[in-house]
This record gives C-alpha cells, structure tokens and sequence, in this order.
C-alpha cells in the first residue's frame, strides 16, 4: 500500500511537519511495511512558510525587523533553489506577536515584513513568495512600501507614518528613493481567502473586527483604502478595488500587485504545484489530509480540500482528520472518502491542543483507521 500524508498545521498545536510525523506514526503501527511518502502544506495562510522550507529543504535565515507595533524582534525567513525567499506576513507583522488589548489595525504596520525583503535583496535574493495570512495590519502595505522607500505624503507634502488611519490623508507617492533593486525582483503573494480591496466584501469590513478594530474604525479604514486605491489607480494606471484576493493581509495583496505586479495567487493549488503534489500522488492508494478544524467553509479554498480535489483527479481517494469536524455531511458530499475527528469525546478543547496529546490523538486515529481499511 502506499500513501501519500499531505496535511496542513494544527492551528496553536502542531506545525504540518509536526502533524505528518504523527499520521505516519499512526499508519506504521498498523501497516509497518506500506509506503509512505509525506508533503507539509499550507493554504497561504500562516505556517505557509514552515511548510514549503521544510518540504523543499530550504536554508533559514535569520534577521530582526520590526513589529506590527514598531517594536524590535527576531525573526526567521526561508530561502528555496538558492533565489527565492519564502516569508509569511505573520512572522513580522502578525496578529499573534501582539496582545489583544494592543491590537488596532489604525495604528500597526507591515513595516517589518518590508524590511525582511531588504534582507533578502542584500542577500541577493530577487524572488519573493509570500504567505499573506495571519496579518495585524490594514495598512494596505503602506508599512512594506516603506521600507523599500516608497514616502506617502498628505496635501501639506508631509510624509504619513505608513499605519492605518494614514490611508485617508494620502494624496501623492514619492518613489524618488525607492530601492532601485526593486526592478530586479519578482513577487508572488499566496492567499488564503478571496477579498475585495474596499467595500462591504473589502479588507476593513471582514477582518478589521478580527485585528481589534470597531465598528467606527472600521468605517475609516474601509474609507481610506478607497481613497488609497484611487490613489494607486492614478498612480500606477490598475484598478485593485475589486481585483481578487486584493484584501488579503488589509490591502496588501492588492497593493503589491499595484505597486510591484506582484502575482497574486490562489494560496493551496499554487503550493501543491511548489511541492510536486501531482508527481507524488502517482501510485498512491490512498492521500491524507487535514487541519485543525474542518466544516463546510473548508469548501472555500482551504488545505484539505485542494489536496482533496487534486487527489480525485488523480483517482485516489483522499481521508482528512481534523481536531474538529463539524458538517460531515457536506465534507463527504463533496469527494472525501471519509473524515474523522481525533479528539476523543469529552476532552477539552484546551487538553486536545497541548502539543503531546494532540500526536497521540492524531496517532491513535491515524492508526485506527488504516486498521479498518486493511481488513
């Protein structure tokens, strides 16, 4: 038999390296001598990074930046095939690196994720493949374009503090001092969900609430990424506002496709096509997947499911274990051969999540599982 592990993280638990170990684990206990071949995957949300350096041995670089809240930090990025940077917005200007009483998407920037490709361009690096989930910012990458020398300035030609509530005041760009390395450089953002740049479906009005704004900050950050974007359009001659994936990470997707024609991708089906998905599925009986939670928004460009779709059109029949799993159903209706929860009923979510328990449990299903199908 030969299976093909192919799951994303467990989210505050286990990385998708993490998770694959323990599923292998599990199998090999049952089936010691099936083949067993393991991707880490991610969806363009946080921990996209981690899975492509590890599944593509990339080097680790370390480096310290700024955070979200202009603060100092280490940080550490990836370099794959010797020219291409693999970063996560989360790693310098995530939601996690600051308390929840500080969050306040008028006020952080992205600042420090602009000066990790700095790092990387001195390294020599010209390639960038960016993971957009987990942000704290809605600073529509005013904070990245800063760091590579972009000035923002208001109509008294002030430079703006590249932070949220500077979006509305921006009249004009300055690009006299931007790094002219730039022109060299390629850039592909790797996205998670599907945002407009401003309006009801934009960046401010669904997920602003989630990075600590209120319903009246969230009606002067929406109105200041529609002045932003006019600015862009006038600027850089591309109309972002209802580009695809251009609200990710607060604007950042559409920005850099403005400012730097960044590629803006579809975060799962653009990492399994990094990773080799469809070369490792050849043979393969059978493909296992999963995160920490599955329900029917895992439809809606999710990990398991583009393993999964990837899979069927291969005709290998894919299984997903998740630490949650509600709307069964709707998941198997939708081409998964069969899905499993691994907490056991009456544990707490916050015992399920300690790092130990949760490879027992992933171990334990994993193993439970593969015993069924080989009988």
């Amino acid at each position: 038999m030969k299976i093909l592990i192919a799951p994303d993280k467990f989210k505050g638990s286990l990385s998708s390296q993490e998770v694959a170990d323990s599923i292998e684990e599990g199998i090999l206990y049952t089936i010691p001598d099936c083949y067993i071949d393991k991707l880490y995957v991610a969806d363009g949300g946080d921990g996209t990074m981690e899975a492509v350096v590890m599944s593509l041995g990339g080097l680790w670089v370390d480096t310290v930046v700024h955070n979200p809240l202009n603060k100092e930090i280490s940080v550490r990025y990836g370099i794959i095939n010797g020219d291409t940077a693999v970063l996560d917005v989360a790693i310098a200007s995530g939601i996690a690196l600051i308390g929840k009483k500080q969050r306040n998407p008028l006020q952080t920037t992205s600042f420090g994720t602009g000066e990790i490709i700095i790092d990387a361009i001195n390294r020599g690096v010209r390639k960038f493949l960016i993971g957009l989930g987990g942000s704290a910012t809605n600073d529509a990458a005013m904070g990245i374009l800063s760091a590579l020398g972009y000035k923002f300035l208001d109509d008294n030609g002030i430079v703006l503090p590249p932070i949220g509530c500077s979006l509305n005041c921006v009249v004009d760009i300055n690009e006299s001092e931007v790094d002219a390395r730039l022109k060299e450089c390629s850039f592909t953002l790797l996205c998670d969900v599907s945002a407009d740049f401003c309006g009801v479906n934009g960046a401010a009005y669904l997920f602003a609430p989630q990075k600590g704004a209120s319903y009246d900050d969230v009606l002067v950050l929406d109105a200041g990424l529609e002045n932003f974007a006019n600015i862009l359009q006038e600027k850089f001659g591309k109309d972002i506002k209802f580009e695809r994936f251009s609200g990710a990470a607060g604007g950042i997707g559409g920005t850099l496709f403005a400012v730097l024609n960044a590629q803006l991708k579809h975060g799962i089906e653009e990492i399994l096509d990094i990773v080799g998905f469809n070369k490792k599925v050849v043979g393969a009986d059978f493909v296992i997947t999963g995160e920490g939670a599955m329900d029917k928004t895992s439809l809606l460009g999710k990990t398991p499911f583009g393993v999964c779709r990837r899979a069927l059109a291969k005709g290998v029949k894919t299984i997903a274990l998740a630490g949650r799993i509600d709307d069964a159903q709707i998941l198997l209706d939708s081409g998964f051969y069969s899905v499993h929860s691994v907490v056991p009923n009456g544990m707490k979510l916050e015992e399920a999540m300690l790092p130990g328990i949760a490879k027992d449990n992933i171990k334990r299903t994993a193993s439970e599982v593969f015993r069924l199908l080989s009988k």
